[in-house]
C-alpha cells in the first residue's frame, strides 16, 4: 500500500467516526453500518441508519415522507457540521453539499463535492 492510500484510509475512517458521531448526538440514535468512498473531487457517505421509535410509528401509518422530509431538513441545518468534518479528513475545500434520506430500507446519503485540485 502507497503512502497516498493511507492517507486515504485515514480520512475515510476519520470521516466514518465524526459523522456517526455527530449523527448519534443528532437523531439519538445509531447506524447500523457507514461507508465512506473517496472518488476524485466527490465524498460519498452511505449510513445505514436506525429510526427513533417516532419515526418508526410514523412509517407504519404511512407517513414515511414525513419521516423523509424532517431526516432532509435537519440534514440542511446540520450540512455546515458534516462539511466541516469533509473538509478536515481531506484538507479540501467542499463546494456543495446534498443529503438524501430514503425511508425503506433507511440509509441516508451524503455528497460532498469537493473544490476541483489545481
Amino acid at each position: 500500500m502507497t503512502e497516498g492510500e493511507l492517507d486515504v484510509a485515514a480520512a475515510r475512517e476519520e470521516i466514518a467516526r465524526e459523522i456517526l458521531r455527530v449523527h448519534n448526538e443528532a437523531y439519538g440514535t445509531g447506524a447500523q453500518e457507514i461507508h465512506v468512498h473517496l472518488v476524485g473531487d466527490v465524498v460519498l457517505v452511505l449510513i445505514d441508519v436506525e429510526l427513533s421509535t417516532a419515526e418508526q410509528t410514523l412509517v407504519g401509518a404511512g407517513r414515511g415522507d414525513a419521516v423523509k422530509a424532517t431526516r432532509e431538513t435537519f440534514q440542511e441545518a446540520i450540512g455546515p457540521t458534516f462539511t466541516a468534518i469533509a473538509e478536515r479528513a481531506t484538507g479540501r475545500t467542499v463546494v456543495g453539499f446534498i443529503s438524501h434520506m430514503n425511508v425503506d430500507p433507511p440509509f441516508a446519503v451524503e455528497l460532498f463535492r469537493m473544490k476541483p485540485r489545481q
